[in-house]
């Protein structure tokens, strides 16, 4: 059927059609045309490949209507004739018997095709021109109205440029009327194939026959190459006999329905091979066909198609739930089939499609072939496995005679049809040999179970892997392989508890059980006995049976045997019990809240590991500063406590393992939304899809093996013996006695039973502080101190975790300068010096305290820096507080001259914000008789000074011109207080001592200056010369002095013309006068220029037989008119 072509007739000069005919069967399919169809259907191109055969009424169609395939669509008359005569005589007779058969069938289709060789050209060429030609006279006597159906060809045994043209366009009109006729009879042909379809359910219509007009439209579709077009007629077909189908399961059946309801007597599978295929075909058209018949022949022309199509991945697509919708619809129908035929059809069928499908693929379309085939690998394995136990081919059990006969009935039932291609077994083959015996049957199941579960991994399809492992386990498990099927269930337990099936996991647990009992292996026989029997998705018989079996194999043991107990019990809380801390030696009991998911009672001891982690700044002795905390839980505790915990357990022992699964942090979601309000759409972009989409089957931490469970030191633990544990909550208490002081974490419970050991972590971090804190001392404040005045300190004591007896004695002991006094009833006083004391404490209960207030008093005059030691009988070392005192104010002091007369004036500095009262100032001269002073204070004046405010006081000196000591020895004294008025009358008031040593206090010479207007001028004025007169004088007496006087003016105010310095010689009773030109450069009140003395030293020195004089200036002062 795959051959058939569009058949084309031909009448007329046979001789010269057969001269033509091979180079236009071969010319027509060369070029493209297009192919316009009825209805406004898409055109299409198409390559017209034609089948020519001789004329005669009985190849003309009969009924028209009917087919398309075998009956012509075009007819060509061919003629060489050129003489007129002849043409009258012979040719019109011939051609007008043609045209009036065609006429009277009502076939319009037609082409007279007049060939004009070049012999007909060299005839005698007549004296009287022609007055038509036989062209002429065809077209008149037949084309009268249809130019276009007679065509000339001009000489087409040449090779010349017209013959070519007028070849090539034969071609082109023959193509395009071929075609008009071909969509002429199918458009006759659709319109009554849809009139048959409309009369479906009139009685007496048939699916058969209607399926054979529908299927010869797909089979035009295909032979014009349009196979898509041939596949919707398939398609279309395929819905409509289901749709049957399903009526007739709800009860309404056609009659004709009942053909393809006989007993089935062949299951051979599909039959994809062409030349099998078309007998089927013959059975459909007699309403002969079964209903498996009939659906594997409308599946194998769908194949054919598609692989015409280069789909062969669909041929894989559609199979499936082709096969699933036969079976079904066997069931439907309730066709009667022997035991076992489906599945043996369903299992030829798959490997005859893989067959198939396999020769068409390439290694390109392996992804896209895989998909879809590794269901029909999959679906056959299911199938051989449901023949495998009905046959009694399973390990497990052995064949009764019933079953040989029922293998026998199979293969006798499937033996209709070839198998094996060029020496290759083919589907039946392989059946037979999987159905022979035992070994040839596991030697197949295991080879399609590894087919397909190879290919579902490479896929990524984890689950239908896994799924495949466990029937596997369970086929090893009756082989007697056990570590096989110990593997394969590992595998399946791994992703169930890694995707949360609770129920798949307990019931893979439940044949992890059985198997390892199988082996004996009593240590991995408790280990999935208690995840049995703590899961509670199952019923309460089953976790009896299994608590039986654990505590009857549990005492089988001889070694103790290490479980993770996350799943068995739960930590739901845990409480430390302490009222004010926790103190070194004291009992410490923390309440656990377990939640057991036991089915019955149990008997168990019970401990919880510490991890002890030193205090902050705790020395190896234990030692560390004094502080005093409590018991707190995870949301009690400060950032560091937790990070500390978390830190302690990457240091511990196990630091090297991998932290528990509950410890891991998961990998969380992270969405970003993106709105955008111009268009009205939402973005969602995951921000971080590599850590949450990574594949999570093969990653390392996530499911953790119960072999992972390691068990933590427990030299230092809580726990408590003999606990019964009741199913649901209970309340244990757990003791222990700390040894050393420091933070204690809950690390791991261990909960023994028998001799198992059910570990866990305790995922909340609880942590609790042990204090042992010796006696500690403070002194408060220890700066901002005055001196020269009482301060009050408090001396503190802590008594630390243990408390102080009463009768202790304390010794403290000050530095030079400070003063120390103790004001306090609650403490003894045993001896009290200037610079010391020895004081009696009382009881102090442990965490308590006792204060001292002391008054303390640092010297002015003394350093700033003051120690204070303290001596204690509970420590070896003294304690040393350094206090740091400054001085209320500062005193300084300046000498004055006016004339001939000389003033001291003290300054007093406040440096403090404190205000001071001073009174009574007084100036006294030390260790001479030269100098006297006169007070010019006010007396009894009452002083303050502060950081915002100073005072000074002056005395004048009288001296006594007789005595000329180089050094006058003076000292001040003043009394200050605070300004307080609750001190005033409490604290008395304090002298202060400053000691003054004045040298360099005679004046040697006197200078006066004075600026004169000019001569005959009133008043200096700006730009005009004046005249500065400089007088030095010699106050003492004593020899001829030179002296350098200077005069230094401001450069902006003054302009000094001629020499600014000069040497005088000064004499005893003497005023040297000096006179400058000196000009105002600016208007108002000047400031006279000043004058620099400097003492003139004039030396020689002979060098060499000269003598070098060098001068030596001794600046004395500046004059400051």
């Amino acid at each position: 059927m795959s051959n058939h072509k569009p058949i084309v007739t031909y009448c007329g000069d046979e001789a010269l059609f057969s001269a033509l005919s091979a180079g236009l069967t071969c010319a027509l399919p060369k070029e493209e045309v297009e192919w316009r169809r009825s209805y406004g259907r898409v055109p299409k191109t198409v390559n017209l490949d034609v089948i020519f055969i001789k004329f005669s009424v009985e190849c003309l169609p009969k009924h028209p209507n009917l087919s398309v395939l075998d009956q012509p669509v075009f007819h060509i008359f061919w003629t060489d004739c050129s003489d007129i005569d002849i043409y009258r005589a012979t040719t019109k007779d011939e051609i007008s018997n043609w045209h009036t058969t065609l006429r009277n069938n009502g076939i319009i289709d037609w082409l007279i095709v007049v060939v004009l060789n070049s012999d007909s050209k060299r005839g005698k060429k007549s004296n009287i021109l022609p007055r038509t030609s036989v062209v002429d006279k065809v077209k008149g006597d037949f084309c009268s109205k249809q130019n276009d159906r007679c065509f000339v060809l001009h000489e087409p045994f040449r090779s010349d440029v017209k013959s070519a043209e007028s070849w090539q366009t034969f071609l082109q009109r023959l193509r395009h009327l071929i075609l008009q006729g071909l969509n002429r009879n199918l458009s006759h042909f659709e319109e009554n194939m849809r009139s048959q379809r409309e009369k479906r359910t009139e009685p007496g219509w048939s699916f058969c026959n209607y399926f054979m007009l529908q299927e010869e439209l797909a089979m035009v579709f295909e032979m014009m190459g349009q196979f898509e077009d041939a596949l919707v007629q398939y398609d279309e077909l395929d819905a409509l006999f289901t749709q049957y189908v399903v009526n007739c399961s709800a009860g309404d059946m056609a009659d004709w329905m009942v053909s393809f309801m006989r007993p089935c007597v062949c299951w051979d599978g599909l039959t994809l091979s062409p030349d099998l295929r078309y007998a089927k075909r013959e059975n459909i058209q007699q309403a002969q066909s079964h209903l498996l018949d009939f659906r594997n022949y409308l599946f194998a022309c769908q194949v054919a198609l598609i692989l015409k199509l280069q789909r062969p991945w669909e041929v894989a697509q559609r199979s499936l739930p082709f096969m699933h919708n036969c079976v079904n619809e066997l069931c439907l129908l309730e066709i009667a089939m022997p035991r076992g035929s489906v599945s043996c059809w369903v299992f030829l069928s798959c490997l005859e499609v893989l067959d198939t499908c396999e020769n068409y693929s390439n290694l390109v379309e392996f992804e896209t072939y895989s998909l879809h085939t590794v269901s029909l690998w999959n679906y056959a394995r299911i199938k051989l496995h449901e023949l495998g136990e009905l046959c009694g081919l399973m390990p497990d059990t052995e064949s009764t005679s019933d079953q040989l006969h029922m293998v026998v009935d199979l293969l006798a039932g499937m033996g209709q049809t070839q198998s094996g291609n060029s020496g290759k077994p083919g589907p039946m083959d392989k059946l037979r040999e999987a159905l022979s015996s035992k070994e040839s049957f596991k030697k197949h199941y295991l080879e399609l179970s590894e087919l397909a579960m190879g290919t579902f991994k490479h896929l990524g399809r984890l689950r239908n892997a896994r799924l495949i492992g466990i029937e596997l386990a369970a086929f090893f498990m009756k082989l007697g392989e056990l570590y096989m099927a110990e593997n394969y269930l590992l595998e399946a337990l791994k992703m169930y508890k890694n995707e949360g099936w609770d129920l798949l996991a307990t019931t893979t647990y439940i044949s992890l059980a059985e198997c390892h009992k199988k082996q004996k292996n009593t240590f991995k026989y408790v280990k999935a006995c208690t995840h049995v029997t703590s899961s509670c998705v199952i019923d309460g018989d089953t976790r009896n049976h299994y608590f039986d079996e654990l505590i009857s194999a549990a005492q089988l043991l001889d070694k103790t045997v290490r479980i993770r107990a996350e799943h068995i019990f739960a930590l739901s809380k845990m409480d430390v019990t302490a009222a004010n801390g926790i103190i070194l030696g004291d009992e410490v009991t923390v309440d656990f809240c377990i939640i057991s998911r036991l089915p019955s009672d149990v008997m168990c001891n019970i401990a919880c590991s510490l991890l002890h982690t030193a205090f902050e700044g705790q020395s190896d002795d234990g030692e560390r500063p004094s502080s005093r905390t409590t018991s707190r839980s995870a949301s009690q505790s400060s950032m560091g406590s937790m990070g500390s915990f978390m830190d302690s357990l990457s240091l511990s022992n196990s630091r090297s393992k991998m932290l528990p699964g509950n410890l891991i942090r998961k990998p969380k979601l992270r969405i970003q939304e993106t709105i955008d309000e111009a268009t009205g759409t939402a973005y969602v972009v995951c921000r971080n899809a590599s850590a949450v989409l990574e594949r999570m089957d093969s990653h390392p931490s996530l499911i953790q093996k119960d072999t992972d469970a390691t068990k933590e030191d427990f030299v230092c633990c809580l726990q408590a013996a003999a606990i019964v544990l009741h199913p649901g909550s209970n309340l244990v208490p757990l003791k222990v006695k700390p040894e050393a002081k420091g933070n204690y974490a809950l690390k791991q419970v261990c909960i023994e039973i028998s001799s198992m050991e059910f570990l866990q972590w305790v995922t909340v971090p609880k942590c609790f502080d042990v204090i042992c804190d010796e006696p500690s001392v403070s002194l408060t404040p220890d700066a901002g101190l005055l001196a020269g005045i009482v301060q009050n300190v408090e001396l503190r004591i802590d008594s630390g975790s243990h408390g102080l007896v009463e009768g202790l004695v304390i010794k403290m002991v000050v530095s030079t300068g400070l003063s120390v006094q103790m004001k306090t009833s609650a403490a003894t006083m045993l001896a009290e010096t200037e610079d010391s004391l020895r004081v009696q404490l009382p009881a102090v209960s442990p965490g308590g305290s006792i204060v001292l207030p002391l008054d303390i008093v640092a010297a002015l005059d003394s350093h700033r820096k003051h120690k204070i030691m303290l001596f204690c009988a509970w420590s070896s070392a003294p304690y040393e507080f350094l206090l740091s005192l400054r001085s209320p104010f500062t005193i300084s002091h300046s000498l004055h001259t006016a004339g001939q007369q000389k003033f001291l004036q003290v300054l007093l500095h406040g440096e403090c914000a404190e205000s001071f009262s001073v009174v009574q100032p007084q100036l006294y001269v030390l260790d001479t008789d030269a100098i006297t002073v006169t007070s010019i204070n006010i007396p009894d004046q009452i002083g303050v000074i502060n950081k915002e405010q100073n005072i000074s006081f002056m005395w004048k000196l009288n001296l006594d011109p007789q005595q000329d000591p180089d050094v006058l020895p003076l000292q001040f004294t003043v009394i200050y207080k605070r300004l307080k008025e609750e001190e005033e009358v409490v604290r008395p008031s304090r002298k202060c001592t400053y000691s003054v040593s004045l040298a360099n206090y005679k004046t040697l010479y006197s200078v006066t200056s004075h600026v004169e207007p000019a001569s005959g001028v009133t008043f200096c004025r700006a730009g005009h010369m004046c005249r500065l007169h400089v007088q030095i004088a010699m106050m003492f007496t004593t020899t001829d002095v030179s002296l350098m006087y200077e005069v230094i003016a401001d450069q902006p105010m003054w302009a000094v013309c001629g020499r600014t310095a000069g040497i005088i010689m000064v004499k005893e009773d003497s005023v040297n006068q000096v006179s400058l030109d000196v000009m105002p450069l600016v208007g108002g009140y000047l400031p006279v220029p000043e004058v620099k003395l400097s003492k003139y030293i004039r030396e020689e020195r002979e060098q060499n037989g000269l003598t070098r004089v060098f001068c030596w200036l001794n600046v004395l002062f500046k004059h400051f008119p």
